[in-house]
């Protein structure tokens, strides 16, 4: 089973914290680096991976729900946005090529709804970082979590 550490928590009053939290994420990756992302439906899980996208300079994201699977790039970065929420099975995973992205030599792999698999079958040699979203009492306030494997 991994093991993970908590790095940092934070609370955020509105989707714009997500900017900051997302620089914060950005010194963490390596060449490779699997970001897993948990939590309860409409917690901001995608708001977070497009307020990534755009600390990355890439400019057009969508919830990859209904496709699974969306790639990002631009001259600098290349980013893989996997949306597990429809999985029913990980038989399901085959056939989306999920497994082949972790051929590449470097390159970012997001995960929503990352506990939905079986994370002890992810590649030993791609860095690991989850981030838990707790929804509170609020509208827009959530706490996150940020953990690394080790």
């Amino acid at each position: 089973m991994l093991d993970f550490k908590v790095v940092k928590t934070f609370h955020t009053q509105s989707p714009q914290d997500l900017e900051a939290i997302s620089l914060g994420l950005l010194k963490l990756f390596k060449e490779r680096s699997l970001l897993l992302l948990e939590g309860p439906v409409g917690a901001g899980k995608t708001e977070l991976v497009k307020a990534l996208t755009q600390c990355l300079g890439i400019q057009e994201t969508a919830s990859p729900s209904f496709a699974i699977h969306h790639h990002y790039a631009n001259r600098d970065v290349s980013m893989d946005h996997v949306d597990l929420y429809r999985l029913e099975s990980e038989d399901d995973l085959e056939s989306t090529g999920f497994w082949d992205l972790f051929g590449a030599k470097k390159g970012l792999v997001v995960i929503e709804w990352s506990d939905r698999l079986n994370q002890d079958l992810l590649p030993l040699n791609w860095h690991k970082i989850k981030v838990q979203i707790e929804k509170l009492p609020a509208p827009n306030e959530r706490q996150v979590t940020v953990l690394v494997q080790g």
